[in-house]
């Protein structure tokens, strides 16, 4: 299917946006996703090596394993809901508000996370509470990445779409670095007794001090000026969540397929891993988080030399790269861990799958996607698309892979992680690319195959 659309033509905002205000906004939308990652990524680790045992005690390894990445998934599985609607609202009323609400919400839940007891005192009403919480979350992320990078794109100059785009998945990378390396701080400092008990609370109430940071950041921030312009010209979208399933459905289906690529390799690494490494490698706790630090670090210093790449060749190549690379990859991972199952080589696998891979995936994301969708419905256009892919890719792919790790063998993991890879390789294969132009407030025509 073939499908043309272009932006409505309206009077556009006199002046681009200043350099000043551009970082300002770049600033914004990377402390953003920086809060949701840590938030995220807190949750995954702790589901790793903590919460089986404090919310889930009396399961066997498998079942306790099972639940508490099921947890993880609950979040994820209900993002499309949550972008639909948060998304919707955000291309009727404006980037900004819905920003400051998805900010509160993830922070809220996360602390209320710390706060909650165990099943050893509240017994079965700690797992539904937990559920419950991890649904806030999804619902607060599921406006987060989209929104963010609306916000940085759309202050952005044409030239560095792809550099400042990419600024939302790199505080989302070092989120998840500060979330993994705070659980790693304390259960270091802490007899594992007190850790268990206790000290595993600490790095949850701390992203306090990220949600006040971000809030202060986001509501000095003006409404974005592509938003503005559509604003003064009358021109928002009444429904914009029907206007572009009716009008781009084919950027809808481009982004959920690479979406679901992305995220499915990303948590493949992030909390699938962090649990083999456990069960199925026998590492102990210090070397599993310290292995997810080092794939988030990689990632992060990636994601923006991928980003900035692709505004000097595209960003279809870049992003092909990295599905190219991550099913060829995933023979080499678990090859290299079945001939040795030491710590450092586990590090090794987890740094260069979720660093060169998904930072070459998640780098020009940012700008490829804004790029599809027309200004009027952006927003709900990567609500609906990015989240729907997320829950099937970052919800489905670590759950689905438990299974597959007490098989016996590791070519099925293989076999699931390059599937998945090759998917979003097609898929953006098949996507066209957004024409480029030399002004930020204007775009040519958009063509999407599928």
């Amino acid at each position: 299917m073939t499908e043309s659309s272009s932006h409505t033509a309206t009077t556009p905002i006199e002046t681009p946006p200043s350099p000043t205000l551009s970082k300002r906004a770049g600033r914004a939308a990377f402390v953003g996703t920086l809060l949701e990652y840590y938030d995220f990524s807190l949750y995954a680790s702790a589901a790793s090596v903590v919460f089986a045992g404090v919310f889930f005690s009396g399961s066997s390894a498998f079942l306790g394993t099972l639940q508490a990445v099921g947890t993880f998934a609950v979040g994820f599985l209900v993002r499309p809901v949550g972008g639909v609607i948060l998304g919707s609202l955000g291309d009727r009323f404006g980037r900004k508000k819905i920003l400051v609400l998805t900010l509160v919400l993830m922070g809220a839940a996360t602390m209320l996370v710390g706060l909650l007891p165990g099943y050893s005192r509240i017994g079965w009403l700690a797992p539904v509470l937990l559920v419950l919480l991890r649904i806030v979350q999804g619902i607060g992320a599921s406006a987060e990445y989209g929104g963010a990078t609306l916000v940085a794109v759309e202050f952005s100059s044409q030239r560095r779409r792809g550099l400042l785009g990419s600024l939302p998945g790199m505080g989302a990378a070092l989120g998840g670095v500060l979330g993994t390396g705070a659980l790693l701080a304390v259960s270091t400092a802490l007899p594992k007794d007190v850790f268990l008990d206790w000290g595993w609370r600490i790095p949850f109430l701390l992203s306090g001090l990220i949600l006040a940071y971000g809030l202060w950041l986001r509501r000095s921030l003006p409404e974005t000026p592509e938003f503005r312009r559509i604003e003064q010209a009358d021109a928002t979208a009444k429904s914009p969540v029907r206007d572009v399933i009716r009008r781009q459905p084919g950027a809808l289906v481009a982004v959920l397929v690479m979406t679901i690529g992305q995220t499915g390799i990303g948590y493949f690494y992030l909390v699938f891993m962090g649990t083999f490494g456990a069960n199925q490698l026998e590492l102990d706790r210090t070397a599993i988080l310290v292995g997810l630090i080092a794939a988030q670090l990689a990632n992060a210093a990636l994601i923006p030399l991928f980003g900035g790449l692709s505004d000097r060749v595209g960003r279809k190549p870049v992003i092909a790269f990295g599905f190219s690379y991550s099913a060829i990859f995933a023979w080499v991972a678990f090859s290299a861990l079945t001939n040795s199952n030491s710590a450092t080589m586990f590090w090794v696998i987890l740094a260069l799958g979720n660093g060169v891979g998904v930072g070459a995936i998640f780098g020009p994301m940012g700008a490829y996607v804004t790029e599809l969708f027309d200004t009027e419905h952006a927003y709900s256009g990567l609500g609906l698309g990015r989240e729907a892919g997320n829950a099937i890719g970052a919800a489905a792919v670590p759950v689905v892979a438990v299974p597959l790790a007490f098989d016996g063998t590791t070519v099925w993991l293989s076999l699931l992680l390059c599937g998945i890879a090759l998917l979003g390789l097609v898929a953006a294969v098949l996507s066209g690319s957004p024409s480029r132009t030399d002004d930020v407030h204007s775009r040519d025509r958009v063509h999407i195959a599928v």
